[in-house]
């Protein structure tokens, strides 16, 4: 059943912020929460679609116009074939309708452009190999978004999650010894609680890593408390019911990974939240320990004003004697750009030892210091 004519299609809400999202494998309680999400059913968008139409058109010409082939699976695509391609059917006219597709197909405004990334259009299609009724012909498969509600969710899940943002368990085993060995000195103190962020946790197996450290090291579960953030709604999603609609074998593997927490009653002890680390948070928890993978100097983040602000976001959430970590997998270009030093003295700036934690960057809060009490707001 499409959406009625005349109706708008961008709807008022909104995915609130700060409100968390509870672990649950039930796929009535998921689909529920996806549904709030992504608009169902047929959309209707004349103008977009007759723009399917120009496109399919433009396609027909490239066919017989163009010398290089049109993309199909398994195609390797060359810098000569991505130069043809571009000038019988140039990115720059399939991409503004795929993004109004965005817009259409999401309930809230998109946290980012996933288009960006892409060159060419070979080089958008060969991201879709699990999506069914990828055709090379952009404005069929315009047609075909529009129409199946089923093939957009899939589609959207492929933009937002793809596996180059970084999921995936296992990514920083350098960090994890490390915070092993520092909730083993924690408990040996007796220390028995522990809070933490995962902040920018994307599809949450960072978070649920966190949670299984914490079970492993001898924290008893009601003496944990985690918290997984991320601005992409989708990505909380995926990280609260470990469903990944566009990749069912990430799905199994997730939920094989996470089983033995949800049996043991520690699932309850982690939750998911929507928040942007560049303002202010609305929280006033504080935390003995945040983690900020694949965040700070990366593609996604590496304005120096509003790094700045976000670790000073973060540190203003760590109690005395807590921990703010933050390892990388970043490309040489990135870490030239934003190098090690340049992250390391945002931490001093704002009052953090810094530690050798053989991944990434660390510091301590030793003490609450001038720089600390300020952003408290405790000193003027």
């Amino acid at each position: 059943m499409g959406v009625p004519r005349g109706t708008p299609i961008f709807v008022a809400y909104r995915f609130p912020m700060n409100t968390p999202l509870s672990p649950s494998l039930d796929a009535v309680r998921a689909e529920e929460r996806l549904s709030t999400l992504l608009i169902p059913g047929e959309i209707s968008a004349p103008l977009l679609f007759r723009r399917g139409e120009r496109l399919q058109r433009l396609f027909h010409s490239s066919l017989k116009n163009s010398p290089a082939p049109p993309w199909a699976p398994g195609l390797r695509i060359t810098r000569e074939w991505r130069i043809i391609t571009e000038s019988f059917l140039p990115w720059a006219e399939i991409e503004p309708p795929l993004q109004r597709l965005i817009s259409l197909g999401l309930s809230y405004p998109p946290p980012f452009d996933p288009l960006t990334i892409f060159p060419s259009w070979p080089d958008f299609l060969e991201r879709f190999p699990v999506v069914d009724g990828v055709t090379a012909d952009p404005g069929i498969l315009l047609h075909r978004l529009l129409a199946d509600a089923d093939l957009r969710r899939r589609w959207l899940f492929t933009l937002f999650l793809p596996k180059e943002h970084g999921g995936g368990f296992g990514r920083y085993p350098v960090q994890q010894r490390y915070l092993r060995e520092w909730m083993t000195r924690r408990l040996q103190r007796g220390e028995r609680e522990i809070s933490c962020l995962d902040a920018a946790c994307g599809s949450g197996e960072g978070s649920w890593e966190l949670l299984q450290l914490c079970r492993e090291c001898g924290f008893s579960r009601k003496e944990v408390t985690i918290r997984g953030s991320s601005l992409d709604p989708l990505e909380l999603f995926a990280a609260a019911h470990a469903c990944f609609p566009h990749d069912q074998e990430r799905e199994r593997e997730y939920r094989r990974r996470i089983h033995p927490l949800m049996t043991a009653g520690f699932a309850d002890r982690l939750s998911f939240v929507r928040e942007d680390l560049a303002l202010p948070s609305e929280s006033h928890e504080q935390y003995d320990l945040i983690l900020c993978n694949g965040l700070l100097g990366g593609p996604l983040l590496h304005d120096p004003e509003v790094m700045e602000r976000v670790v000073a976001g973060l540190v203003r959430r760590l109690r005395p004697g807590a921990l703010l970590l933050a390892a990388d997998r970043f490309h040489d270009g990135w870490l030239k750009q934003s190098p090690k030093g340049v992250r390391e003295a945002l931490l001093r700036k704002w009052g953090m030892r810094i530690l050798e934690t053989g991944e990434g960057i660390g510091g301590e809060l030793s003490e609450p210091s001038v720089v600390h009490m300020t952003l408290l707001g405790l000193l003027p």
